[in-house]
């Protein structure tokens, strides 16, 4: 299902007619500038879900935290460009971080900088020795990664 890209196949017809998220492992000025002409608001999940999180007891927290990444970006009315989203990686929180991405992009166009590695067919985060290690297969989800 998931394909990969190279960052020079990137435009901004590609950005304005997606349907799936896109996810970064490559960030050239190019890029950068694009996203900034397509107007995508850069969004800090971190602070927002862990404000969120903070009024919700925390036995409740991981069952929640689904819930109140939706009503989060359900808030937003411009297409994002995340960039601090690490507390997905938690593993607190039993988030499929890029699952929530594939949920999100129905809701918003949405271009994720990924924060770890793109490894042949796979994105990474973190190390293997890490407890929040995670390795997702990019063909086991509706995405597209831009190398």
């Amino acid at each position: 299902m998931g394909i990969i890209i190279k960052a020079s196949q990137l435009n901004k017809d590609v950005l304005e007619k997606t349907t799936t998220p896109i996810i970064l492992g490559s960030y050239p000025a190019k890029v950068a500038r694009l996203i900034e002409d397509v107007k995508y608001e850069t969004f800090n999940l971190n602070i927002k879900l862990a404000e969120a999180l903070l009024k919700i007891p925390q036995k409740q927290r991981a069952e929640r935290a689904n819930d109140e990444i939706m009503k989060i970006v359900s808030k937003c009315d411009k297409p994002i460009f995340l960039e601090n989203y690490e507390m997905l990686f938690d593993p607190r929180y039993n988030v499929d971080a890029i699952r929530v991405f594939v949920h999100l992009s129905r809701r918003q166009k949405l271009i994720i900088k990924w924060c770890g590695s793109i490894i042949e067919d796979s994105l990474e985060y973190a190390t293997l020795e890490h407890k929040d290690y995670r390795r997702f297969r990019i063909e086991d989800y509706d995405i597209t990664c831009v190398i």
